[in-house]
């Protein structure tokens, strides 16, 4: 529940706290009548957290005349911004965002009688704080080195099924200031001029939502077709969309059914869509040379992304094909990249990317883009992950890298991911998806510079779920037209809320993991961790004092079987494998557990045993 400040005529002299580690609602004493003339004209007002998002304040102020308002509010870490002016009012409410949570800040009101700040008049000042985040935000942990070149860095987030899906803001120091969840992520883009963002919900519809966390559907599947992977802003209110399409193809016995893509300008004034290219008119569906690393479901093209090239030519990056094609503005193709039938050679074969997202033309020409490497021939490296600018000779024919990020060690992201060129003229790249789904490993975006290197670096790891992140934005100065006055200082870290305090648990083993009991909980670490730690399945038999509480599937064996892998329930952070397994609550008799060899982590009850350990009379704490 959020604390509000209840609105009164009549308001004390001191600020009230409603609940600790809630929302502050602050009121200060009105001015006397007489001391009201020269000052800024408040007569009263408030600050609160509003009920919908724990990272949006509202400061009310209440006039004794018309003016224009604007906010300042500051917190030492986080910097100190302006709110955007307001029209001339008596009666006030000024959304505050760019807040970061469990963060209380002061605020301070200017009205001003023109439209900008010339002759602003400082009136009284109060402080809230904002509340914790919601769901898997609040599970969400980071590490964060060095500093971005961005004042806003923009993704979507989402864990687990992807059902707990956001969008989020971090500031340049990679603090969360900024969130908005929905039922299912896509790219975000703005559109010229406007301040809300569209995107798209996969396979479903053009949607927007507002900075102050309005979402509301502009286009359904029913006249625009299957949306999906990613939108592109054109002028007059129009948005260029890939549409996924599929027909059967081969005889009545003998048939399969082939996914491909168009685009579509979708017409914000009439809410349809006209379709303007079609990958089935542009190249032989039945010719077997146009199915070039075609996967096995008929996923023929698989268009992730759409961008505006530097003499209005169109970029689409074809997954499944392994191909970046460029169209005119008319819609015509003017040359293919990679894949079947490419217009450019690599006398490089190392240079050629595979599976990539995000491509897009630089202003020099290059072109950019996220190769993950998904069944990259081990005679060019094998499958792992980067960043990858080319430059196209047109002359030659030839297409070679021009510059790389490529993470030491290597990180492989099979899908997912992006890579855009900031206006610092450093790469934002993100690997959206970690392979490394048995170790939990985080997500990582990173800020690298002309020579490669890491400027900025965020980890991202969540304590119970596999995170997904899509795409990350820079180029985004402003939430809701807020200004900057003083940029935030400190990213305050912190690590996830396992036990860590291994001191204060009951230290009952001591084998390839330390083992502990804690509050019901068989806790094992290791540091460091290896691979092969996280790999070998691990197998946990809990034996009772009395067998009648067992299922009645395992009373026969008199033990309860509680076999786990790490990825199901571990977390890998920092070197240090950590996890935890909450143990039955019947009395229990003793404990048998370990790790099966990795050469048998196929088998639930038998195989070669790495280690193992009994734990006697092992009582629940």
């Amino acid at each position: 529940m959020t604390s509000r400040t209840r609105k009164s005529d009549v308001l004390p002299a001191t600020s009230i706290l409603v609940a600790a580690g809630l929302a502050l609602a602050t009121t200060c004493a009105p001015l006397a009548p007489q001391e009201m003339k020269d000052a800024a004209g408040v007569v009263r007002h408030s600050a609160t957290v509003t009920e919908a998002n724990a990272l949006i304040a509202e400061v009310s102020v209440s006039l004794n005349r018309l003016a224009h308002v604007f906010v300042e509010y500051d917190n030492p870490l986080a910097g100190r911004y302006r709110t955007r002016l307001g029209a001339a009012a008596a009666e006030h409410t000024i959304p505050i965002v760019r807040l970061r949570p469990e963060t209380t800040y002061d605020y301070t009101i200017f009205t001003t009688n023109g439209a900008d700040e010339s002759d602003a008049i400082r009136g009284p000042s109060g402080s809230f704080t904002t509340e914790a985040v919601p769901g898997s935000l609040a599970s969400t942990f980071k590490r964060v080195v060095g500093r971005s070149s961005q004042p806003l860095i923009m993704s979507d987030y989402t864990v687990g099924n992807q059902t707990n899906a956001y969008f989020v803001f971090w500031d340049e120091t990679g603090a969360l200031v900024w969130y908005l969840g929905v039922e299912i992520f896509g790219p975000v883009a703005r559109s010229p001029g406007q301040e809300n963002f569209l995107f798209v919900s996969q396979g479903c519809c053009l949607r927007q939502f507002t900075p102050l966390g309005k979402a509301t559907l502009l286009a359904h599947t029913r006249n625009t077709g299957k949306l999906h992977h990613d939108l592109l802003p054109l002028d007059g209110g129009r948005v260029l969309l890939p549409i996924a399409n599929s027909v059967h193809v081969g005889s009545s016995d003998e048939h399969r059914r082939i996914f491909y893509d168009s685009l579509a300008i979708w017409h914000s004034a009439t809410g349809h869509a006209e379709e303007v290219w079609n990958a089935k008119a542009a190249w032989d569906i039945l010719d077997p040379a146009q199915h070039w690393n075609l996967k096995g479901d008929g996923d023929w093209t698989h268009l992730n992304s759409v961008s505006l090239g530097e003499r209005g030519n169109i970029l689409l990056s074809l997954r499944n094909r392994s191909q970046v094609i460029s169209l005119t503005p008319d819609y015509e193709i003017e040359w293919q990249l990679h894949g079947p039938e490419s217009d450019y050679e690599f006398p490089d074969p190392t240079d050629r990317f595979y599976k990539q997202h995000t491509a897009s033309q630089l202003a020099n020409g290059n072109i950019l883009l996220f190769d993950n490497g998904q069944g990259r021939p081990g005679a060019e490296g094998g499958e792992y992950s980067r960043a990858l600018e080319l430059r196209l000779d047109d002359e030659a024919g030839t297409a070679a890298k021009a510059w790389e990020y490529r993470p030491s060690p290597d990180i492989y992201s099979p899908a997912k991911s992006s890579a855009y060129r900031l206006d610092s003229g450093n790469t934002l790249v993100n690997f959206g998806i970690n392979d490394e789904e048995r170790s939990r490993a985080p997500l990582v975006v990173v800020e690298a510079d002309a020579n490669g290197n890491e400027v900025f670096r965020v980890e991202t790891v969540h304590i119970y779920e596999r995170p997904i992140r899509y795409r990350a934005y820079g180029g985004i100065k402003a939430i809701y037209g807020e200004t900057m006055l003083r940029p935030p200082t400190a990213f305050v870290q912190r690590a996830p809320p396992v036990r860590r305090h291994y001191q204060r648990m009951m230290h009952v083993a001591a084998t390839t993991f330390d083992l502990y009991l804690e509050d019901g909980y068989l806790v094992y670490t290791k540091t460091p961790c290896t691979t092969e730690d996280t790999e070998m399945p691990f197998f946990l038999h809990v034996r009772p004092k009395r067998a009648n509480v067992l299922p009645e599937s395992r009373r026969a064996f008199g033990f309860d079987n509680l076999d786990f892998k790490f990825f199901q329930r571990g977390l890998l952070w920092q070197g240090r494998c950590h996890v935890e397994v909450p143990l039955p609550s019947y009395e229990i008799d003793r404990i048998r557990t370990g790790q099966f060899g990795a050469e048998d982590q196929t088998k639930d009850t038998a195989g070669v045993v790495a280690w193992d350990v009994e734990i006697p009379f092992a009582p629940r704490p």
